[in-house]
């Protein structure tokens, strides 16, 4: 798959740290953020739920005021040693500039939202850990999309009942043009993807490994 290292970050804001911390994942290491606990109990579920499923190791690293960078949290892939490392920001500032991708979520839960944004980290992972490459055109793009429809595969699984709400929101948030999608029409792909044959039968696959290639199957054939 080329490098075995790689940065993802969530809402598609592709950023590299200068520096981490590894302490282990505190609540209390925030500064204050309201949801902190939230966050910290969705961090250990879901990240580590995703990677005793699919079978790599996963780390929690806080970057602290001497790092500050516009994203809230980071993912980094390490293929040899098999292990996902979540960085994740402990300074509100960094959190209440990330509200503008909590705004098109408004009426669902925040538990539903964090989740969903951790699942679509887990996602990149779960990409590099089951060597499911895109090939070299779009390859970023389509990553991305994967991410997105791993969120929304979280979603279905365990809170189908706000599945619809939540699709519309991303499709809402896509269309707001944040991030890489700039340069690449993401919500033209991702309507067409949500909707497609493939994916509502991949949304529906119980095994992990053929969930993770059905999802990636329906991005590869846009």
């Amino acid at each position: 798959m080329g490098s075995s290292l790689h940065w993802r970050c969530a809402g598609a804001l592709l950023l590299g740290a200068a520096a981490c911390y590894s302490q282990p994942l505190k609540a209390n290491g925030f500064e204050d953020f309201d949801d902190a606990e939230l966050i910290d109990h969705i961090a250990g579920s879901v990240a580590r739920g995703y990677g005793r499923m699919y079978g790599y190791g996963v780390d929690f690293k806080l970057i602290g005021k001497e790092t500050p960078h516009q994203s809230p949290l980071l993912v980094q892939y390490n293929a040899p040693l098999k292990r996902c490392t979540f960085f994740i920001s402990t300074r509100d500032k960094t959190w209440h500039s990330f509200e503008q991708y909590l705004e098109f979520f408004e009426g669902l839960p925040k538990q539903v939202v964090y989740e969903a944004f951790f699942a679509h980290e887990s996602g990149h992972c779960v990409q590099m850990n089951e060597q499911i490459d895109f090939g070299p055109v779009r390859r970023r793009h389509r990553e991305e999309l994967y991410a997105d429809v791993f969120a929304l595969s979280h979603v279905e699984r365990y809170y189908p009942k706000h599945r619809k709400a939540f699709q519309e929101a991303q499709l809402k948030m896509r269309r707001a043009a944040l991030g890489i999608q700039n340069e690449y029409d993401f919500y033209k792909e991702l309507l067409k993807l949500h909707y497609s044959p493939g994916l509502q039968s991949a949304l529906k696959v119980k095994n992990p490994q053929e969930r993770a290639y059905s999802i990636a199957k329906a991005v590869d054939l846009l």
